[in-house]
């Protein structure tokens, strides 16, 4: 019987939808707005990714905690939400993410990360045309991680 989480087809159309994305945006000459636009365009949506990151960072942190089977499944995923922390940091401060909280349950713990993980990875690719090209690359490189990260959380459970 096969488990309710996404099957590896769904995980490589995501990341298939992803690069797609990315390479329209990559195409796009920047016509319609203006290299400010673009700047404040990307600034924005480089402070979403950054919050959004910090925040799944220390759910994870937080279930690693409490959960100690799922401790060492979770490490190298930590490992990567922080690179994607220094991806998204731009330069700017920001402030130190909410501390996070982990439900006693394992199974739940586990499957509310998955949900987290795969709704971070939707939220980077919307918006990649108004992004710029670079941007872009790294959102949909960072959704088809957090893809990733969903599929393996599932199998934990």
């Amino acid at each position: 019987m096969r488990d309710a989480g996404p099957t590896r087809r769904a995980v490589l159309g995501t990341v298939a939808a992803a690069t797609i994305a990315a390479t329209i945006a990559g195409c796009d000459d920047g016509g319609g707005g203006s290299d400010q636009g673009r700047r404040k365009a990307d600034d924005a949506a480089r402070q979403r990714a950054h919050a959004a990151t910090g925040a799944l960072l220390a759910r994870y942190d937080a279930v690693a905690a409490r959960h100690a089977p799922l401790a060492e499944r979770i490490r190298p995923l930590s490992v990567e939400l922080r690179q994607h922390l220094t991806a998204f940091a731009g330069g700017a401060s920001h402030s130190a993410p909410p501390a996070g909280s982990a439900p006693e349950d394992l199974a739940a713990a586990s499957a509310g990360l998955a949900d987290g993980a795969q709704q971070a990875s939707d939220e980077r690719l919307t918006g990649l045309d108004a992004v710029s090209p670079e941007l872009a690359r790294t959102l949909a490189a960072t959704a088809a991680c957090l893809a990733g990260h969903a599929q393996l959380l599932r199998s934990a459970s």
